[in-house]
């Protein structure tokens, strides 16, 4: 382990404040992430009741990154039901039990589990996939399918060669989580990252570089989204024998002493006792629901979210009953969108959400973020450090015409407030006039004075507000995807609280994500390519490990 890589979750608790990247507060802290890693670390959620009712439509919670879905709509919002943790669905009564074998029992149909599915299955392990709803792929089926690496033969060929080593790739990635990452985790997913899109590829699956103004080439995309992904994945691993249960949950994992050596798992009202070699979670993050938000970011309470319903940390709960070391950070990836009542991402409207020449407000009229900052992802921190979950940015006339077009357009389709006054706009937008007033008042200040010395914005952005009419763009912050769960060593393997391995236990994808990642996401992309990776390895070391 490196020095870099050796981080415990007390030393998050003394993270300092960060004055080069937007960072949490120790008050910001303690009063809204930091509570989530000190309640699993000491607490349970056997207390919790069943849920009450089923989503048909739900998609299970995998290794991916949902970033650039399609349609906002068809994200969840927080259920306000009784939660339906693993252990109220352990609770209940079932009818029969039945019993089955498996070299390699993988929890999650999304790219890590299947990535592991098919790597075991091709070796001839006998595997069984457990998906806890009733379509595969999770996250990774609904996201575009950006995949980030280099030195792929297949970036080689379309002749994207400037993706420099993987060593800058690995630092890339360690300076993204603000020093908070393990290096040897870091430096896994570039090493292998582009060894795992050739063996994609070599699966049918295709790609090429994102169509997006400065993406480098590292920045890779599926030709056929992340569900083209998922799917080459199922159809192989059904090639190879795989058994994939459909609406069967992971309700505990088996141990033989300090050895997973199995999982129970309910489908409907029959418990299945699955006796394995290896057990390998997949099975995503914790930001489905605002009650699994409450207990491991509750910061984010109450955002609106991409992620898959099924996104409650059910893996955190079933590696904790087999003694893992769980690393929350209270981390989540940020997209905001457009409108209160969101716009989807596709449409042309939701370029908006980053205007760098207005001021950012929180729905109590105050400013609350660097309006210069480029990545989407880095409004995360100051939107949870501000306590809201409503945001507008204040602009007046003086934009290029393209925007301003938009902008207009944004007032047509109600999810941008114009007025002649900020006094008249803030009436029309249900902001406090008072308070709104005098940020516009500070902020035109600071732009005459040539220097933001409250959030450091860059002088070329600064520009005053002057000129009627005024527009307030409706900003809501939306989830896709969670960061802090288990820490793996990089063979894949869960770790204990003393950084050892738990025998027979193995995890990838979101799961594994606690020391790649801090408070945002790196970079589109980084997640299916951990996914993928992480997966591989793990089915790896479980049939070394099992001499198989």
């Amino acid at each position: 382990m490196t020095n870099q890589g050796n981080k415990q979750a007390d030393k998050h608790a003394a993270r300092p404040e960060s004055a080069a990247r937007p960072g949490l507060s120790r008050r910001a802290f303690v009063l809204g992430l930091g509570a989530s890693a000190a309640f699993v670390a000491g607490g349970s959620l056997a207390a919790c009741a069943p849920q009450t009712s089923k989503d048909a439509s739900d998609t299970s919670a995998t290794g991916s990154s949902a970033e650039e879905r399609s349609d906002a709509n068809g994200g969840s919002s927080a259920s306000e039901e009784a939660p339906d943790t693993i252990q109220a669905a352990a609770e209940k009564p079932a009818d029969k039990q039945e019993a089955k074998e498996a070299d390699l029992v993988v929890v999650g149909s999304g790219i890590a589990g299947m990535s592991a599915a098919v790597e075991a299955s091709r070796a001839g392990a006998k595997v069984i996939v457990l998906e806890k709803h009733t379509v595969t792929g999770g996250d990774s089926s609904i996201c575009s399918g950006n995949f980030y690496c280099c030195g792929s033969k297949k970036q080689d060929d379309l002749g994207y060669t400037d993706y420099g080593t993987p060593e800058e790739v690995a630092q890339f990635y360690f300076d993204q989580s603000d020093g908070d990452a393990n290096m040897d985790i870091c430096r896994l997913v570039a090493e292998h990252g582009g060894e795992a899109m050739d063996w994609l590829v070599e699966l049918g699956c295709d790609f090429d570089k994102k169509p997006e103004e400065g993406a480098t080439d590292r920045s890779m995309l599926s030709t056929t989204g992340g569900k083209g992904l998922v799917d080459n994945l199922i159809a192989e691993a059904e090639k190879n024998g795989v058994e994939l249960m459909m609406e069967t949950r992971a309700v505990e994992v088996i141990m033989d002493g300090r050895a997973a050596a199995g999982v129970k798992a309910r489908q409907g009202s029959t418990e299945y006792i699955i006796n394995a070699k290896a057990v390998m979670l997949a099975c995503g993050g914790f930001d489905g629901q605002d009650w699994s938000k409450e207990l491991y970011a509750p910061g984010a309470v109450g955002w609106h979210t991409f992620s898959s319903p099924g996104n409650t940390g059910d893996g955190i709960e079933l590696a904790r009953q087999a003694g893992a070391m769980v690393l929350l950070k209270g981390g989540l990836s940020q997209i905001h969108l457009v409108g209160h009542d969101p716009l989807p991402l596709n449409d042309e409207l939701s370029s908006l959400r980053m205007v760098s020449t207005g001021v950012f407000v929180t729905d109590l009229g105050y400013r609350c973020a660097n309006e210069s900052m480029t990545s989407q992802f880095d409004y995360f921190t100051p939107f949870v450090q501000s306590g809201r979950k409503k945001f507008f940015i204040i602009c007046d006339s003086q934009l290029p015409d393209k925007r301003l077009e938009l902008v207009k357009k944004g007032v047509e389709k109600g999810v941008v407030n114009t007025a002649d006054t900020i006094e008249e706009l803030a009436e029309e937008a249900g902001l406090p006039s008072y308070p709104l007033a005098k940020t516009v008042e500070r902020y035109n200040a600071l732009c005459e004075a040539g220097e933001d010395t409250d959030f450091h914005k860059k002088p070329e952005d600064l520009q005053a507000l002057t000129q009627a009419p005024f527009y307030a763009i409706q900003i809501t912050p939306n989830t896709n995807d969670s960061f802090g769960a288990l820490a793996i060593s990089t063979k894949a393997e869960v770790l204990d609280e003393n950084r050892q391995p738990v025998p027979g236990l193995y995890a990838g994808g979101t799961l594994g994500n606690a020391e790649l990642f801090y408070l945002r996401y790196a970079v589109s992309g980084a997640s299916l390519c951990m996914g993928t990776v992480t997966g591989r390895i793990a089915a790896q070391s479980a049939l070394e490990s099992a001499g198989l």
